[in-house]
């Protein structure tokens, strides 16, 4: 799996299956973006920027390559917090909401693809051993991409300690978590809300696309997760570009946010990337929309997945910050965690420009030989 031309020829083939769920004109599509966008013309990569971004991954010095740094999660002192977030690489994060643990967008593998080893590799190691993740009651899923919901991941959870977690998603993914992982995973529509107790989950719009081959292109929705606990708000945005009026509308019919997990990564080029993701001065101004409280980036930094290098998330949001004078959005390193409304005397998300970059490591141990069962 390490020889060059094998992973060039792996990676490029996933690359262009994920073209192809990104395309847009020629094949009707079963999902449409909430907002008209006028300037979207459905222009996406080309097979050459596929190509490319390839060779980059295989050829890449890890040793003088920057990366957020991992620090160990304590899972006991979460335990003891009402509500809390922790950021596990990526977009994927581990909730404390009262006596539930919450995992969002499930993607704990080594590679983020269709197969274990095939795909964009993971540069940063998870902050625990899979093995001592506590039993998740819930997992809320944004949309169907690789590297939000993995199968691999989805299958160890279906076969947990204790039994399987209990799973939401946007319309139409029920039959995927049916066939392949057993699991009958309820469905949201955008708006869309249940109570779980004295915890309310709300399925939100995301401007973005969903699908994982050829042939299934937006046939499943996207979206973003609100989670309401004890009159606090924590808001997750999945994947999503940069639409003011979907910002203002969460705010207007949700109600203050106290806590936003944001994406800053894969944003580059930005004349193609823009219509899919933001970047992080789009995010700042995103944070400021929603008039969260605090925010923190996500998306970035784990896998490769835009022309930017790992850390240019983190710098380019560390110079929005500094030259729009936002308050209130920070970075955690992978591994830290949060409290979604933090008591007096608690530390809330850490200012940007405080996190220092690590180097990369050699790709993590897939899942399957990482010891979970």
């Amino acid at each position: 799996m390490r020889h060059p031309l094998l992973l060039l020829t792996l990676t490029l083939s996933a690359a262009l299956a994920a073209l192809a769920t990104h395309s847009v004109a020629g094949q009707a599509a079963t999902f449409r973006n909430p907002y008209v966008v006028a300037e979207d013309t459905g222009q996406r990569p080309a097979p050459s920027y596929f190509f490319r971004r390839a060779w980059v991954q295989i050829t890449r010095d890890l040793a003088a390559t920057e990366v957020p740094p991992t620090v160990p999660l304590d899972i006991a002192a979460m335990a003891q917090r009402p509500f809390a977030v922790a950021w596990l690489g990526h977009a994927a994060m581990l909730m404390r909401v009262g006596p539930m643990w919450v995992l969002l967008d499930p993607a704990l593998s080594g590679t983020a693809g269709p197969v274990q080893g095939l795909g964009p590799a993971r540069m940063t190691p998870l902050p625990l051993p899979l093995a001592q993740l506590p039993h998740i009651d819930l997992v809320l899923v944004s949309h169907d991409h690789y590297d939000h919901l993995d199968l691999d991941t989805m299958r160890q959870l279906a076969r947990q300690p204790g039994g399987p977690p209990k799973v939401m998603a946007g319309r139409a993914t029920a039959p995927w978590f049916a066939e392949n992982t057993g699991l009958q995973a309820q469905e949201f529509d955008w708006w869309q809300t249940q109570e779980l107790g004295n915890v309310r989950v709300r399925f939100v719009p995301a401007q973005h696309n969903s699908g994982r081959t050829l042939a299934d292109r937006n046939q499943r929705l996207w979206g973003g997760w609100v989670v309401e606990h004890a009159g606090q708000r924590f808001y997750f945005s999945g994947d999503t570009a940069y639409v003011a009026d979907l910002f203002r509308d969460i705010r207007q019919r949700v109600g203050p946010i106290d806590l936003a997990a944001l994406p800053i990564g894969a944003y580059q080029p930005r004349p193609l990337m823009r219509f899919e993701h933001m970047d992080p001065a789009e995010a700042l101004q995103a944070h400021a929309d929603l008039g969260a409280t605090q925010s923190f980036g996500v998306h970035w930094g784990t896998f490769q997945l835009g022309d930017e290098e790992p850390f240019d998330a983190a710098r380019d949001l560390q110079a929005a910050v500094l030259q729009q004078q936002v308050p209130g959005f920070g970075l955690l390193p992978v591994g830290g965690f949060v409290d979604v409304r933090p008591a007096e005397g608690q530390a809330g998300v850490p200012p940007a420009v405080a996190l220092q970059p690590a180097r990369a490591t050699a790709p993590a141990p897939l899942l399957a030989t990482a010891g979970v069962r």
